[in-house]
């Protein structure tokens, strides 16, 4: 398997979760900064390759996700939706 792709282990021992691979990052900053805080809160940061959506943020625990676009209309916005998902859920994992 290629390294860059291949998946970190998430957050706690024994978390079946994995997070997002190294070379998978959001083409806006607003979004990929918002992914990097909700991986280090512990959510799982997935990447949907071939789609419109870019992938989703999963809380494990509830199995709930948050679904994240490649092109969204205001990048900031699917910033904030992002934190609010994460904020939500932190206490899950």
């Amino acid at each position: 398997m290629d390294r860059r792709l291949k998946g970190r282990s998430g957050r706690g021992v024994g978390s079946s979760c994995r997070t997002m691979a190294r070379g998978d990052r959001h083409q806006k900053k607003d979004i990929e900064s918002a992914l990097k805080r909700a991986e280090a809160a512990g959510l799982k940061v997935t990447r949907d390759k071939g789609k419109h959506r870019w992938g989703f943020v999963i809380c494990c625990p509830c199995n709930k996700n948050h679904v994240v676009y490649c092109t969204p209309q205001s990048a900031g916005d699917e910033g904030n939706k992002i934190d609010n998902f994460t904020n939500r859920h932190r206490g899950h994992s």
